[in-house]
């Protein structure tokens, strides 16, 4: 029947079994197994508590079993445990061949060995496996000393590729090492066995490092703790001064920012008074030119509205030097003089400068109540002077009860109440 690792079996790669006196084990990769049938064909697997520090059981004599671990190969009875150290098998095909009841002949590399156990007490146990040893570094040809135990190894920011030369103690089997360094990504787990002596690392960034190194003979650790210094340009004082000067350069930065910002200021400032002053002048002149239109205009009215008088009175003049007190000539004179006071001549002049001053008053007037009069205006016009009805009723050449009922008309026309101020409400609209 074909077992597999569906059965239990730890892998189905270069399996072997040992029969140690009547026990069946399994050699693996990972450790010596007993083996156990169980009933229907079945088998069971465990550790062996004897064997649970070897990797490798081969049967030896009646009595006794020859075992490989890390301490290297070693004869097992049930008295005692005589200690071989290491011996040069066939790593992966191990063979031990007992010739004779006290002679056995070990399948080396190189060879084959005779193994006499007549002779064993002669042989003094061997001394216990060692760790492999970092014998030398070196930087850029050069060999740097190594730190004493327990201290760290100091290397330059230039040292930063150095190169571990390593060894081990080995009876005849060539060494294999596996590295690792820890501080480096990427270097972190364990490399391939290999048995190359010696490791070169290249531009190591500044930090702390640990370089470890096993052997494949021994399966023993060592460590080497070195440490790369940063650059000059990258140590703590360096950072202080990067730090000095990029403030000092903030610090100057502001101050140049602050000083052109107070020139602009005051640049601004100055333009804003100029522009000020400017628009001073312009709004003066404006106001010099309206006034001096406006005094303009009411010189030409005034000069026109003179000539109008003067002109009347002269005709009137003349009219009463020819009438000498005809009745008819009389009346005929007092309707020149009504028609003088009703007439439009000074209304459009007043009319003139009162727009001037109240633009589109009238329009504003006309949209809001489109049945207002000429008359109506014209009263409206007086009541936004803030003219009182006793100084309205010569104007319109009525009475003074007349500007009243007329008064009494616009107001129903603008539909104010009673408590109403129409001469407010004309004067503020």
């Amino acid at each position: 029947k074909q077992f597999s690792t569906n059965n239990g079996l730890p892998t189905d790669q270069r399996l072997t079994l040992a029969n140690i006196g009547g026990q069946i084990f399994l050699n693996s990769s990972t450790g010596v197994l007993a083996l156990r049938l169980l009933p229907q064909g079945q088998i069971a697997f465990g550790r062996d508590h004897f064997f649970a520090a070897q990797r490798l059981v081969l049967p030896g004599w009646v009595g006794s079993s020859w075992g490989l671990g890390p301490a290297g190969l070693s004869l097992f009875s049930a008295q005692d445990t005589l200690p071989l150290g290491e011996v040069a098998l066939v790593r992966g095909y191990e063979n031990i061949v007992a010739l004779d009841s006290v002679r056995a002949l070990f399948c080396l590399e190189n060879g084959y060995a005779l193994f006499d156990r007549r002779q064993s007490a002669q042989f003094s146990p061997p001394a216990p496996p060692r760790p492999p040893v970092v014998r030398e570094v070196w930087v850029a040809g050069r060999q740097i000393p190594l730190p004493a135990p327990g201290e760290a190894l100091e290397l330059a920011a230039a040292e930063n590729s150095p190169v571990f030369h390593f060894a081990e103690e080995s009876f005849g089997q060539t060494p294999h090492f596996a590295w690792r360094l820890d501080g480096l990504p990427g270097a972190e787990k364990w490399s391939n066995e290999q048995p190359i002596a010696e490791k070169e690392f290249s531009n190591l960034p500044p930090g702390r490092y640990v370089f470890r190194l096993r052997s494949r003979q021994s399966g023993l650790e060592t460590a080497l703790v070195f440490q790369v210094e940063a650059p000059w340009y990258r140590r703590g004082w360096a950072w202080a001064g990067y730090a000095g000067l990029l403030l000092a350069g903030f610090y100057l930065l502001e101050k140049y920012n602050l000083r052109r910002l107070a020139r602009q200021r005051r640049a601004l400032e100055t333009e804003r008074e100029r522009q000020l002053a400017r628009q001073r002048a312009e709004s003066e002149r404006e106001i010099l030119s309206l006034e001096i239109e406006n005094k303009n205009r009411e010189i030409s009215n005034a000069a026109l509205s003179a000539v109008r008088k003067n002109e009347m009175l002269q005709k009137i003049r003349d009219e009463l030097r020819a009438a000498k007190n005809d009745p008819a000539a009389t009346e005929k004179i007092i309707r020149a003089i009504d028609q003088h006071i009703e007439g439009d001549h000074d209304w459009a002049v007043f009319e003139e400068s009162f727009n001037a001053v109240h633009d589109d008053f009238f329009k504003r007037l006309m949209l809001r109540f489109p049945d207002l009069t000429p008359g109506d205006l014209r009263l409206c016009a007086y009541l936004k002077m803030n003219f009182s009805s006793k100084e309205i009723a010569p104007l319109l050449n009525i009475s003074v009860r007349g500007v009243e009922n007329k008064r009494y008309r616009l107001r129903k026309k603008m539909g104010l109440p009673e408590e109403a101020n129409l001469t407010e409400f004309v004067m503020a609209f």
